[in-house]
C-alpha cells in the first residue's frame, strides 16, 4: 500500500522539522533495514510520539506504528491517524469493548505485513523514564508469530535503540541504532508450544534491544543516579561514542556521589546581540510552547514530542507574520529578504546549545 503524495509531503516537512530540532541526528547500522518486505520494528520508548518520528522520517520505509487506542475515540482523530499510518492498540484500562478491537487489529496488521509493509510497536508498552528500560510484553511477538503461522514465512523483528543526549532540549543530539535482524524461525525453531516461542521471542529482542542503548536502574537511586550522568558525562563528538562514555559514567557511579555540578550558563549571553536578537523574534512561538508545556501537559516525557509538534508549525508561522510586517514597515524587498534570513539563523544561535 503506497502512502499518498501527502503523506511523503508530510513525512518530508517533519523529517526537515527534526532535522532542525535535533543539533544532529545520528543513525547508524541502517543497513540493518530491509529495504523491502515486511518486518517488525522494536524500539525502546523514552519520549512519547517523537521516538516513532524518527524512525519513520529516518528511513526509505514508511512503517505503520502502533498507538494508544483511546486516541481514537473521535472519527476526526481516526481520519488523521489512519492518513499517518497509525493503528490502534487497545489496553485492560480502555475497557472489555476496547480489547475486543485488539483481534480486527491484529488481524489488519498481519494483512500489512502480508502486504510487505513494515509495522513499528513500542515492545514495552509504554514510555519510560529517561534512559531506563523494563522488561518487553509480548504484543509484537503474537504478531510475528500469527504472521508466521498464517503464511509459513519467516519475518525479521529490528531492535532500535535511541540514545537521547537530553529527552527535553531543543538544539541537543540524538542516537538511533538500528540493531541486527532477528529471524522468528531461528529464534523460535527449536520449541514446540506458542507459550515457550513467545517468551523466547521477547527476551531474545529485549536482549538485543537492551544491548544498543543505556539502562539506567529504575530504583530508588534513579534521580541521584540521573543526575550524576547529566553533571559527569563527558562530550563527544560521535553519539555512539558519547553512549559508550555514558555507560562508563554509569559504571563508576557509587551510591552518594554527586560529582561535578553541571555548569550554569551565563546571563552573560544577553550581551550577545545575535542571541538576544535571537530570543526576541521568536518570544511568540516560544511563549506559546512554554504556556502549553506548563499548562497542558502533565507527563514529561511528551515534552520533547510537543515542541517538535508545535514547533514545526508555529515557528514558520512567526517567520511569515514578523516577514510581512517588516515587508509593510520597509516596503523594501532586498531588505526584507535579508531579514527573512536572519530569523532562522540567529534562532540557531539563540537556542544551540
Amino acid at each position: 500500500m503506497t502512502p499518498s503524495w501527502r503523506y511523503f509531503l508530510l513525512k518530508a516537512y517533519v523529517r526537515f522539522g527534526l532535522k532542525i530540532y535535533f543539533r544532529k541526528w545520528q543513525a547508524v547500522n541502517t543497513r540493518n533495514i530491509p529495504e523491502s518486505g515486511p518486518c517488525i520494528f522494536v524500539p525502546n520508548h523514552q519520549n512519547a510520539f517523537l521516538d516513532a518520528l524518527l524512525v519513520v522520517c529516518g528511513t526509505k520505509r514508511n512503517p505503520w506504528f502502533i498507538a494508544r487506542g483511546d486516541v481514537f475515540k473521535k472519527p476526526l482523530a481516526v481520519k488523521l491517524l489512519t492518513f499517518m499510518r497509525i493503528k490502534p492498540l487497545f489496553r485492560f484500562r480502555d475497557g472489555h469493548e476496547a480489547m475486543r478491537k485488539n483481534d480486527r487489529m491484529m488481524n489488519e496488521c498481519i494483512n500489512l505485513l502480508k502486504d510487505g509493509e513494515c509495522i513499528l510497536i513500542f515492545g514495552e508498552g509504554n514510555h519510560n523514564q529517561p534512559w531506563t528500560s523494563r522488561e518487553l510484553q509480548r504484543g509484537f511477538a503474537h504478531m510475528a508469530m500469527q504472521y508466521t503461522e498464517h503464511t509459513g514465512k519467516d519475518v525479521n523483528i529490528i531492535p532500535i535503540g535511541y540514545h537521547y543526549e537530553n529527552h527535553q532540549g531543543f538544539r541537543s543530539r540524538v542516537l538511533v541504532n538500528y540493531g541486527k535482524p532477528i529471524s522468528v524461525h531461528e529464534v523460535t525453531g527449536s520449541f514446540t508450544e506458542s507459550r515457550e516461542k513467545l517468551t523466547r521471542l521477547a527476551k531474545v529482542t529485549g536482549e538485543e534491544l537492551r544491548s544498543l542503548i543505556l539502562t539506567v536502574p529504575h530504583d530508588e537511586d534513579y534521580p541521584e543516579r540521573r543526575d550524576y550522568l547529566m553533571n559527569n558525562r563527558p562530550h563527544k563528538k560521535d553519539m555512539v561514542e558519547q553512549l559508550q562514555a555514558d555507560r562508563e559514567v554509569m559504571a563508576n557511579w557509587k551510591k552518594g556521589d554527586q560529582g561535578n555540578k553541571s555548569k550554569m550558563f551565563s546571563a552573560l549571553r544577553w550581551l550577545n546581540p545575535i542571541y538576544s536578537y535571537g530570543k526576541i523574534v521568536h518570544l511568540i512561538p516560544a511563549g506559546i510552547i512554554n504556556w502549553v508545556l506548563k499548562n497542558k501537559i502533565k507527563d514529561d516525557q511528551f515534552i520533547g514530542s510537543v515542541k517538535v509538534a508545535l514547533g514545526i508549525f508555529l515557528v514558520p508561522i512567526n517567520y511569515l507574520l514578523l516577514t510581512t510586517a517588516f515587508y509593510i514597515v520597509t516596503k523594501e524587498p532586498l531588505w526584507t529578504a535579508g531579514f527573512f534570513v536572519s530569523l532562522p539563523l540567529s534562532g540557531l544561535i539563540a537556542y544551540n546549545r
